[in-house]
C-alpha cells in the first residue's frame, strides 16, 4: 500500500499550509529551468480551479483547492497499484507541485502547440458537419450515446488523439526543465505523467460539444 493507513491523507492539507500556499509554487518555479519572466502564476486561495495553463498570456492558474484535490487524486491512484512507496511529506508535495507546474509550463513551451489547436479546430469543423449532415439532435439528451455515424466516430477518435499528442508533448517538455534534485523527486514526475494521461478526459461527442463551440460552428454552416 502507498499510504500505510487512509489518514494520512489528512497531511495534505497541513503540509500545504506549512509551505505557505502561493509561495510553494514560486519556489518550484524558482527551481525550474526557464524564463522566469515568461511564465505568470495566477493563485486562487478559494476558488476551485485545477491548476491549468493558457498559453497565448503565459498564465499558469493554480488554485489551493483545486491542487489538494489533485493530491488526493494522485494518491488514491497509486495506492490502487502494488507501486513503490511515495511517503505523504512536506518534500513530496513540494516535488508534486514542481512536477504539475513543469506539466503546465511545457504547455506554454510547446512549439507545436498552434498546430495542434488548429488541428483540432479543423476536426471539430469535421465534427459539426457530421452533425448537419446525419441530421444528429443535439436536443436529446442521449444523442451522443446512440450509434454514430463511422464519419463521426472517426472524427472523435482524431479529436482524442490530438488531445493525447498534446499532454505527452507538455510532460515530455516538462521533464526537459524540470531540473529533478532527486530520484525521488524523478519518480514522482514519472508516477504524475501516468497518472495524469490514465485519468484525462478526452471526452465523447457531448464534451466535444459543449466545450469547443461546436454549435457555434453548425450555425455557421447552416
Amino acid at each position: 500500500m502507498t499510504c500505510s493507513n487512509i489518514y494520512d491523507l489528512k497531511k495534505i492539507p497541513i503540509y500545504y499550509e506549512e509551505l505557505r500556499g502561493k509561495k510553494l509554487f514560486t519556489k518550484a518555479l524558482s527551481e525550474i529551468d526557464v524564463n522566469k519572466k515568461s511564465v505568470h502564476l495566477f493563485y486562487y486561495k478559494n476558488a476551485n480551479i485545477p491548476i491549468c495553463a493558457l498559453p497565448k498570456l503565459g498564465v499558469v492558474i493554480i488554485s489551493k483547492r483545486g491542487f489538494l484535490s489533485f493530491c488526493y487524486n494522485f494518491y488514491f491512484f497509486i495506492n490502487s497499484f502494488n507501486t513503490k512507496n511515495i511517503e505523504i511529506s512536506k518534500q513530496n508535495i513540494f516535488s508534486i507541485a514542481k512536477s504539475a507546474l513543469s506539466h503546465e509550463i511545457g504547455h506554454l513551451l510547446d512549439p507545436n502547440l498552434s498546430n495542434i489547436k488548429s488541428a483540432s479546430n479543423e476536426i471539430i469543423l469535421s465534427i459539426a458537419n457530421g452533425i448537419i449532415k446525419y441530421n444528429i439532435d443535439l436536443k436529446d439528451d442521449y444523442y451522443y450515446k446512440k450509434n454514430l455515424p463511422l464519419e463521426i466516430e472517426d472524427s472523435i477518435i482524431q479529436f482524442k488523439k490530438n488531445n493525447v499528442t498534446r499532454e505527452i508533448n507538455a510532460w515530455n517538455i516538462g521533464k526537459t526543465i524540470a531540473n529533478f534534485q532527486s530520484d525521488t523527486e524523478r519518480y514522482i514526475f514519472e508516477k504524475i505523467k501516468e497518472y495524469a494521461l490514465a485519468t484525462y478526459n478526452y471526452g465523447n461527442l457531448k464534451d466535444i460539444v459543449a466545450e469547443n463551440n461546436v454549435e457555434k460552428y453548425i450555425k455557421s454552416l447552416l
